[in-house]
């Protein structure tokens, strides 16, 4: 797959699956008065109720087809409908410059780098890792509930974050057979969590955490690599994850053959 084939398909899975997390629960959805829409080839999510930008943005700027001014303007109208403000998620370098002169000239400016996108396409399965005491089971749709549970855990989540997100992923694990998420345990403790979200040319990473009880001991890097074995294993040769710059999950993401290969940039109002 070429760059730009690359970042369109790990853009669109992306933003698939939190449109499946914002949408995923009636009850969440009013509370947080959520809302996903499509202005041209671009997606919007908003919620009137969390000023979180993680749904208060634009995804796909540039990505899946050029960007014009007729697109933005309906952004720029949609979010004022809303009573919010536009901010758009650039990922870069994937946007061309004419793209980003365009967002410059609305008065937008690049405020920040949210996440680094990394990259493995490869030719051989992952290694096995051997860490003692550690199983790693896939979670039944059955037992999708306690999937979130021990994944805020690994987080730290609390509140809506919690909430929303287990709710997610409890969702997508009973609906969609394409997500596929996993629960690492040592000596029968749950120890850590990742999903593996597969279409037909790529897979992405997601929802990767360890207990703090169990850090430090290689159980991330043995469920990115059983994560991988898992979309190789039914067909796919490329893989990405997000993660914050420098992080520790962006070192093991390295171990594990990954490559930073794209950044999202966060582009809003000199105003906002």
């Amino acid at each position: 797959m070429s760059s730009r084939e690359i970042a369109s398909a790990m853009a669109a899975l992306g933003a698939e699956s939190l449109a499946a997390h914002m949408l995923a629960d009636p009850v969440l959805m009013r509370r947080y008065d959520f809302a996903v829409v499509r202005r041209g080839a671009m997606r919007c999510y908003s919620s009137t109720k969390l000023d979180e930008g993680v749904f208060n943005h634009v995804s796909g700027y540039g990505t899946f087809a050029p960007a014009s001014q007729h697109v933005i303007d309906a952004v720029l109208g949609y979010y004022d409908s809303r009573g919010g403000a536009a901010h758009f998620e650039v990922l870069l370098p994937t946007v061309s410059r004419g793209d980003l002169r365009l967002l410059e000239l609305n008065g937008f400016r690049d405020r920040s780098v949210l996440f680094q996108c990394h990259v493995r396409t490869t030719s051989r399965p992952p290694r096995a890792h051997d860490v003692r005491g550690l199983v790693i089971e896939r979670v039944r749709r059955a037992d999708a509930g306690g999937y979130g549970s021990v994944a805020s855990r690994g987080f730290g989540d609390r509140g809506w974050s919690k909430t929303v997100f287990s709710r997610g992923w409890q969702r997508q694990i009973e609906r969609d057979a394409r997500v596929a998420a996993f629960i690492g345990s040592v000596d029968g403790r749950p120890a850590a969590t990742g999903v593996t979200i597969t279409r037909p040319s790529i897979a992405g990473l997601y929802s990767g955490s360890v207990l703090p009880a169990f850090r430090g001991r290689g159980i991330q890097n043995a469920m990115i690599a059983g994560r991988v074995a898992h979309g190789w294993a039914r067909g796919v040769r490329t893989f990405y994850s997000w993660s914050d710059p420098d992080s520790a999950s962006a070192h093991n993401l390295r171990d594990e053959g990954f490559r930073a290969r794209f950044e999202v940039h966060w582009y809003a109002r000199e105003d906002r």
